[in-house]
């Protein structure tokens, strides 16, 4: 089937985060958590100069996204892209979807100057691997080691319990306001609570009101 891949607007934050509940409760390593993950598709889509996120839509539904992430390689002297939260709805799988999705965020690197697609799947995920070798990925023999930076647990550890000094992401646009980092183009000093903000505050990204605004609890 041929559906429209595009690429994802704030507005697709809400059903990106369903999709990706989909997948982080596939995956062995992660565990789905809807506000991180709406904060994290927030951050990419309102800054497109570190990636793009590729949505496939058919029938009124989405159905299927695909990340590219930017770096550079300074082996290959090139921007270089890591693909990650390939997914497809369970409903529109075995129609192409992926298929379709894999191959724009190919041509979009290709045509961007891109010089080489990077992504990780699970070990005994044989299916996938099948999938991306018939699109002419190839394994790699370098080993994946990750750490969790101390300074982000401890935010995490600080901020818990603590609504007062908890994000708040705007629902129209996905802009986050840190009550850490406050909001200087709008005179708003660090450490000043989003409850501490002016009714006349506004989204600095898109303008919406300050009660379009949820916790991220």
């Amino acid at each position: 089937m041929q559906s429209l891949i595009r690429t994802a607007q704030s507005r697709d934050i809400a059903p990106c985060a369903a999709l990706l509940e989909v997948l982080f409760s596939q995956e062995k390593e992660f565990t789905p958590d809807r506000a991180a993950q709406s904060r994290g598709l927030g951050m990419i889509i309102n800054n497109p100069q570190i990636g793009r996120i590729f949505i496939a839509e058919g029938e009124g539904t989405l159905q299927g996204m695909v990340m590219l992430l930017f770096t550079v390689s300074t082996f290959l002297g090139k921007k270089v892209a890591l693909l990650e939260d390939m997914v497809v709805d369970p409903r529109w799988r075995h129609q192409g979807i992926g298929s379709e999705l894999i191959h724009h965020a190919m041509e979009f690197a290709r045509s961007a100057g891109f010089g080489r697609i990077t992504l990780l799947t699970d070990q005994d995920n044989e299916a996938a691997q099948r999938f991306y070798r018939s699109k002419g990925f190839e394994q790699s023999g370098m080993v994946v080691f990750r750490k969790q930076l101390e300074a982000f647990e401890a935010l995490e550890e600080s901020t818990a319990g603590k609504p007062s000094m908890q994000a708040w992401m705007c629902r129209e646009c996905g802009y986050l306001y840190d009550p850490a980092e406050g909001d200087a183009d709008s005179g708003i000093k660090p450490a000043t609570p989003f409850d501490e903000l002016s009714g006349e505050w506004r989204c600095p990204v898109c303008h919406a009101e300050k009660r379009e605004f949820n916790i991220l609890l």
